[in-house]
């Protein structure tokens, strides 16, 4: 049972993380223009998400799992299978995969931070400065994941780097993404998958 709470819990974040995906790679490109109608089934091409957010969402997947485990821990139960289920897919030892473990509290704590300031600035309402607020924040969360890319390739062995950047691009790649039916009647999506 524990196995396939896991398998859930992981699925779930995932498919809100490429949700959030969308929406932020969406969002990003969007202008006071209006946008062009997309194309809609086999037309529609699925643009790749930048290889430094695919290294944002391992980290803050890396964390989550950390931060599951040490829940489960308190529980008095194992939580090494959702610390560990990372670093055993890319079969790296526990000295070669600590440097991830390090960069994703950090970065999980400095984005916390800024959505923080975001939530705070979009809650008083539009302003002559808010706009520039947000687009400042949005340029140092870019920083900040920019911060622990270089951290990461500074600490990870040299040959780590480009199996690394190759799983995170089949690891996110859409062909993995969870499909799920719309919410019921009544039942709202969670707020990370709302558009």
């Amino acid at each position: 049972m524990d196995q396939k709470l896991q398998c859930f819990s992981i699925s779930t974040f995932l498919g809100i993380l490429l949700a959030i995906c969308g929406s932020l790679f969406s969002a990003n490109g969007q202008s006071t223009q209006p946008q062009p109608q997309r194309p809609t089934g086999k037309a529609a091409q699925i643009k790749p998400v930048s290889l430094e957010h695919l290294y944002w969402h391992f980290l803050t997947l890396q964390n989550f799992l950390d931060t599951r485990a040490a829940q489960r821990e308190s529980q008095g139960k194992d939580g090494r299978g959702l610390h560990n289920n990372l670093q055993k897919m890319l079969g790296w030892s526990d000295a070669d995969y600590a440097p991830i473990h390090t960069s994703s509290v950090r970065l999980t704590a400095e984005v916390k931070d800024l959505d923080a300031q975001a939530a705070a600035i979009w809650k008083a309402g539009p302003s002559p400065s808010s706009r520039d607020q947000l687009h400042a924040l949005t340029v140092q969360r870019e920083a900040d994941i920019n911060s622990e890319i270089s951290f990461l390739k500074q600490n990870l062995p040299p040959g780590k780097i480009k199996a690394f950047e190759a799983f995170l691009t089949r690891f996110f790649s859409p062909a993995n993404a969870v499909h799920r039916p719309p919410p019921a009647a009544g039942q709202q999506a969670p707020a990370g998958v709302q558009q």
